[in-house]
């Protein structure tokens, strides 16, 4: 009996710091709701074969639909090491790692040049220090989905105000046109948004 309970103390030890160490650098993990997950990818323009990076992938959620639904090519970024090994079976299970990389890594240091789309669901802490890096890495035309948390300085180039999901298109900020086919919808105007402010 004391085995176990030093076993489970261990556990939940090894879980406490694992969720006070990543909450640290991109928020707390909070898993993104499967209508949710849908919705970003359909609003990203997620086509087949397309790149997609999922900055803190958590349990892999994004990657999977991402793959399965959409046939794109996923690449998740986690730091954590239990969230990371998640993901990766996850893939594995699916009998879609051939199409899956998760990559246990900082996003902060990750290169992005390659995307086609890249999705998060982060702390707003995490989004405003990612903004100059997306700006300077992210290729022209890029979507970039972030849930619930917008980003400084970039025009939004769609709101979908009931699930708060925020799409941005890399070069719109640069003076480019965004990619046609989609209507802009911004949040309302004097909520503050419009510029990609903060809530």
């Amino acid at each position: 009996m004391a085995a176990v309970l030093w076993g489970l103390a261990v556990m939940a030890a090894v879980v406490a710091v694992s969720v006070g160490w990543t909450s640290l650098v991109g928020g707390a993990w909070s898993p993104t709701r499967g209508r949710v997950v849908r919705k970003m990818l359909q609003l990203a323009g997620l086509s087949p074969g397309a790149q997609l990076i999922d900055l803190g992938a958590g349990d892999g959620r994004i990657l999977l639909a991402a793959a399965r639904e959409f046939g794109a090519r996923a690449v998740g970024i986690e730091i954590d090491p239990f969230r990371w090994a998640l993901g990766r079976l996850r893939a594995r299970l699916a009998g879609l790692h051939e199409h899956i990389s998760v990559r246990r890594e900082n996003f902060f240091a990750t290169d992005l040049s390659g995307a086609d789309v890249i999705t998060m669901y982060l702390s707003q802490a995490a989004v405003d220090r990612l903004a100059e890096k997306l700006r300077a890495e992210a290729p022209a035309h890029c979507r970039i989905v972030s849930y619930r948390r917008p980003l400084p300085g970039w025009p939004v180039w769609h709101w979908d105000a009931a699930d708060d999901v925020y799409v941005y298109v890399a070069g719109a900020v640069r003076g480019e046109s965004p990619p046609p086919g989609r209507a802009e919808r911004a949040p309302p105007a004097g909520s503050g948004l419009a510029d990609g402010g903060r809530c």
